[in-house]
């Protein structure tokens, strides 16, 4: 599955600096020297998925090459292997990278000429700090139970 991402929509930082925060890791492969990222779904090393990133500088924006890779190659010398490159599982992910471009387009990167204070991000609705809002009155009140000896329990 192919992502088209702007520049813009990073918020500033490079495509590798933004999948590290996605959760991903840098990849390079042995033989080619070709750089691509991975994010495991487990400890082991597959299934993960695997995504390659392609710069269109022209257009000012990036290429995610988006896939599952099930498996790794069964054979020695082949780069071939199982791999899924749409579906349920791909799509999920593809739509959690998209949840997390929102707030990174918005963050401002960069500090106003002549300020010492960066730009403020946008204002969230927040209504205070939540524990000072909780009172005595408004939290359940468990009373203490006599403790019972393991023949009661046996029969209550």
């Amino acid at each position: 599955m192919k992502l088209k991402i702007s520049t813009s929509q990073l918020g500033g930082l490079s495509p590798e600096q933004w999948l590290r925060r996605a959760a991903y890791v840098r990849l390079v492969d042995r033989e080619s020297g070709q750089e691509s990222f991975a994010r495991r779904l487990s400890r082991d090393f597959y299934p993960r998925f695997h995504l390659y990133v392609q710069v269109l500088p022209a257009e000012q924006a990036f290429f995610f090459n988006l896939h599952l890779d099930q498996k790794k190659a069964s054979y020695a010398g082949q780069t071939r292997h199982s791999a899924d490159y749409d579906g349920e599982l791909v799509a999920a992910e593809a739509d959690r990278l998209r949840a997390i471009l929102g707030p990174l387009a918005d963050m401002p990167t960069q500090m106003k000429k002549g300020s010492e204070k960066p730009l403020q991000a946008p204002a969230r609705a927040f209504n205070g700090d939540v524990l000072r809002q909780l009172s005595p009155s408004s939290l359940p009140i468990y009373a203490d139970k006599p403790k019972l000896s393991w023949w009661q329990k046996l029969f209550s």
